[in-house]
């Protein structure tokens, strides 16, 4: 993937209980070796940025994975990475805890390909890798919730991760996954989420009717939920409502209170004032 940024720095950075980690992998088939140190369980996924990589997990399994997908470790503690020619790769740890409700089996891997999400995760953490220094509190707050989320998005997309026998992702699953990863995001409306797929916007109407639902309303309802956690999050009351708004993909405070009231919810005050 020749557009991929090549990341200048080195070593790891851990953000809270995740880690993203730069692997400069030697030529020669001479072994790069990882140490998982995510407690107490960890799900580890692995991104080759430029040529094809083999991994080799505690069961001496070995897994090829191109510069195209990417290799999901469930339970790993640790693993060795190989490659012909000289390779650099980035490896995400996240506590499975935080993406349990994706993972239906324990102590297996499975590669990732075919990913409407992949390409994107890719360049943002290349350019994770590119932070400078350490993160202030509350932008590593943020920056631990999106990888889990992205992490979440392709766990969901790919399904093969939790143990699920399917031989592609559905177009409900991969419309879910691309709203779970970029809910943060103002841009992102149902026109948009149809031209990701490349469907037609009656297409993406009628895969969500058959849950009851449509695009406007399920992107409305993960942004609110996002902003619901952080409201009742006493970490956030240094942000006021409209600030909130703007970090969980709203446009400002009415647009926050008028989706709460759409959902049945109370109003983003009242819930504020409950968690106090």
């Amino acid at each position: 993937m020749t557009d991929l940024p090549r990341p200048s720095m080195r070593g790891t950075i851990k953000i809270g209980d995740t880690e993203v980690s730069l692997l400069e992998i030697p030529a020669g088939g001479t072994p790069l070796r990882k140490i998982c140190r995510t407690t107490p369980t960890s799900i580890e996924i692995v991104f080759p940025l430029d040529t094809t990589i083999v991994v080799r997990d505690e069961e001496r399994e070995e897994s090829a994975v191109r510069a195209d997908e990417a290799l999901v470790l469930i339970g790993a503690r640790r693993y060795a990475v190989f490659s012909a020619q000289r390779s650099v790769a980035i490896a995400v740890t996240v506590p499975q805890l935080a993406v349990d409700e994706y993972v239906t089996d324990t102590g297996r891997s499975t590669i990732i390909r075919d990913s409407a999400v992949l390409g994107p995760v890719k360049k943002f953490l290349a350019g994770v890798m590119e932070t400078p220094g350490e993160l202030e509190r509350l932008s590593a707050y943020f920056l631990e919730k999106l990888l889990w989320e992205m992490t979440a998005s392709l766990l969901l997309e790919n399904r093969g991760a939790g143990g699920i026998a399917a031989p592609a992702p559905g177009l409900l699953d991969r419309a879910m996954a691309q709203i779970a990863a970029y809910r943060t995001d103002q841009s992102l409306t149902p026109t948009v989420l149809a031209q990701s797929l490349s469907i037609s916007m009656r297409q993406l109407q009628r895969i969500f009717s058959s849950i009851g639902s449509t695009p406007s309303r399920e992107i409305r309802r993960h942004r609110a939920e996002l902003a619901v956690s952080m409201l009742k999050n006493p970490a956030f009351r240094v942000l006021n409502i409209t600030q909130v708004a703007h970090h969980s993909g709203f446009a400002d405070a009415a647009d926050l209170r008028r989706a709460f009231e759409a959902l049945g919810y109370c109003t983003p005050s009242q819930l504020r004032a409950r968690g106090a």
